[in-house]
């Protein structure tokens, strides 16, 4: 199993084997996936994380350019344009 941590300051995603008891105490970091390793499930299939809204433009930027936008397109965008356009989850769980 593998748990994908996210830092809701910075918008750093960590993927880490096991759950870590000191980033599951602070307020700053969120477990945002689990998943199985790639060698008992196949190629990955999931896109990257979707940022919280609280996240940084930063954060939103690397997530538009994972979901194929040019870097200069997506750093021009303010972090609400970013939100608008990206901000909607694609599996309709938000």
């Amino acid at each position: 199993m593998t748990y994908v941590y996210r830092n809701t300051n910075t918008g750093q995603v960590v993927p880490l084997e096991q759950r870590d008891p000191c980033l599951d105490m602070l307020d700053n970091w969120q477990v945002v996936g689990e998943s199985e390793p790639a060698h008992m499930t196949g190629p990955a299939l999931a896109g990257p994380v979707r940022p919280s809204e609280h996240d940084n433009k930063a954060a939103w930027v690397e997530y538009a350019v994972a979901r194929g936008m040019p870097e200069a397109d997506a750093k021009a965008l303010s972090k609400a344009a970013l939100i608008e356009e990206f901000g909607e989850d694609p599996d309709g769980e938000d």
